[in-house]
């Protein structure tokens, strides 16, 4: 999720009752809760480091500790720097590192329900999990966390009723987002856009990728794995995949509506792109790349251009489907590799 989501829930969290005898637990929480996207700093480094780490270790079991116990830190280093709380600084440390684990364990699992998804058991696995209720920014959940902020800023009385209030009308969000994801991902699984029976072989509620999966599983043209993905505005416009052999079946469904814009994004595989694969940017892309779709292509000068984009992020949903998808930088790279089977360029982007 976005970062005004995890400060929003944190807050509302402490305004719930969590640390409510705890001093510091507001600022606590809201560290914690922005800590495990300090990976940001990778970006120095490129864009490629950024895509490397991203939500890796910051997100993993040392990430949600470690950087628990920095946030804890971090608010009794200012209270010993104040004259008015020196002499109690470090007064209920302990449970100021309970709030703050709580920070950093919600933000990754907030983080787990989208489509994006983390790696919860980064530096140990560098497997991604995801499950695809909700988008990274969710204007519905924006909206209920900014609603109560406000109410509770109006009556300050009823701040703590007011928070428990919004945060079980998440929950009841969460609800419909996953029922609404379950009857989509089985439309997915069952039939191909044009409504024919092809049932496929694998459509996970939870994803884990990177994972090979055999073409000769499903059988020739078969669908070997489904997924649906949430959209921006509507829980119930989703953006189904059908992955097969030799690409990707890609639909817009409004359930009770139908298909509203389909296309299938071609993929191959030959010893270029596998060539590509071995390069650091191919490792990262495809490490990260939960759909990729990948060709290769000869230049008149024999030099094979490699292109590979994961079909997760070709555009915002409500625009439709084009008829040549096309993907952004850093969900789709370009490798360039000469006869003799140098590389001779490599990056993120067409």
């Amino acid at each position: 999720m976005d970062n005004l989501t995890h400060t929003l829930v944190g807050v509302t969290l402490v305004r719930a009752g969590l640390g409510s005898r705890t001093a510091g637990a507001t600022s606590a929480m809201i560290l914690a809760s922005n800590l495990p996207d300090s990976d940001i700093i990778t970006a120095f480094d490129g864009s490629l480091a950024y895509f490397a780490a991203h939500r890796g270790p910051t997100h993993g079991p040392l990430g949600v500790v470690g950087l628990a116990l920095v946030a804890a830190l971090l608010v009794v280093a200012w209270r010993a720097l104040r004259p008015s709380t020196r002499r109690h600084a470090w007064d209920g440390f302990g449970s100021l590192c309970g709030v703050a684990v709580t920070g950093t364990l919600l933000h990754v699992l907030m983080d787990l329900p989208t489509s994006y998804g983390t790696r919860l058991l980064s530096p140990f696995v560098d497997t991604w999990f995801a499950v695809d209720w909700l988008p990274i920014i969710d204007v519905y959940v924006w909206s209920l966390l900014l609603v109560g902020f406000i109410a509770a800023w109006r009556r300050p009385r009823s701040r703590q009723a007011i928070a428990r209030a919004v945060l079980v009308a998440i929950l009841c969000f969460y609800g419909v987002r996953a029922v609404a994801h379950e009857i989509a991902l089985s439309a997915a699984a069952r039939t191909r856009a044009d409504g024919t029976s092809s049932p496929c072989a694998n459509a996970p509620t939870m994803t884990r990728h990177p994972t090979l999966i055999e073409a000769t599983y499903a059988g020739p043209g078969g669908c070997l794995q489904a997924a649906a993905l949430p959209t921006f505005f509507s829980p119930f416009k989703w953006r189904l995949i059908r992955q097969q052999s030799d690409g990707y079946e890609l639909r817009d469904v409004t359930l009770g509506r139908g298909t509203t814009a389909q296309t299938f994004v071609p993929s191959q595989n030959d010893v270029w792109i596998a060539r590509a694969r071995r390069t650091p940017t191919g490792r990262a892309f495809f490490n990260f790349a939960r759909f990729p779709a990948a060709n290769s292509a000869a230049l008149t000068d024999g030099t094979h251009r490699v292109r590979a984009m994961d079909v997760r992020f070709l555009g915002p949903p409500p625009r439709g489907l084009e008829p040549d998808p096309r993907a952004q930088a850093p969900f789709v790279m370009t490798i360039e590799i000469a006869g003799d089977g140098i590389v001779r360029s490599e990056r993120l982007g067409n």
